[in-house]
């Protein structure tokens, strides 16, 4: 074997060698750097996910009208006292998921329906829940700043203080003979006219239901 071919091939082997592990250094230095990328944004997209549904579970809780379900016992019990009917136009404010509406709507097929709720959880689920019921409409928007002038039955399950806020828009709104529904609270310092003990005996919600006529 010739000397000169051993020291090319040596040089060979060393060149394609240094190649090699540039190649191989250059990769590991993109992939470490792609993995680093990755986990911020995926650590920066965690911590924006999570702080948002905080916002909303907090909103959820804290608003006028907290996302707490009507017990499902109950639901019938509050459409048939509504005394609705298929030429009335029925406005839930804080709707939740939208089982009021939807049991509503199953009773009176011909019923116009609109849910008012401003969490944004809430509020899709309702979006999605009613989706097939074209004679409902979901709106996200503060309860006190609906137009109510259509309305001829409201219901309501909100805390006293914002059933008091509430009482003097509807009666500024509605046309006399609307009804506003509330349950468990009451509008302060207004005697209801009428006050239905429900069947409910597994909870302590959804005692009573108070009937306001406009």
């Amino acid at each position: 074997m010739s000397p000169q071919i051993t020291i090319t091939s040596l040089k060979n082997f060393i060149k394609y060698s240094y190649l090699d592990f540039l190649d191989n250094y250059l990769y590991s230095i993109i992939m470490i750097v792609l993995y680093i990328f990755t986990v911020i944004v995926c650590a920066l997209v965690s911590l924006a996910l999570v702080g948002f549904i905080t916002v909303q579970i907090v909103a959820i809780f804290t608003a006028d009208a907290p996302f707490v379900p009507i017990p499902k016992d109950l639901e019938d019990e509050i459409v048939e006292n509504l005394g609705l009917n298929s030429e009335s136009v029925f406005y839930d404010l804080g709707c939740g998921d939208g089982r009021i509406l939807i049991k509503a709507v199953e009773k009176y097929p011909g019923i116009k329906c609109v849910g008012v709720e401003i969490a944004y959880l809430p509020y899709s689920l309702a979006k999605f829940y009613t989706r097939k019921y074209k004679n409902i409409e979901i709106r996200r928007q503060n309860v006190f700043k609906t137009d109510l002038t259509s309305a001829t039955h409201i219901f309501a399950y909100l805390y006293p203080k914002a059933m008091t806020e509430l009482w003097p828009i509807v009666k500024e709104q509605c046309k006399p003979g609307t009804i506003l529904m509330s349950c468990d609270f009451e509008v302060e310092n207004v005697q209801p006219n009428k006050i239905i003990q429900t069947k409910i005996t597994n909870s302590k919600r959804g005692q009573r239901l108070s009937v306001y006529e406009v």
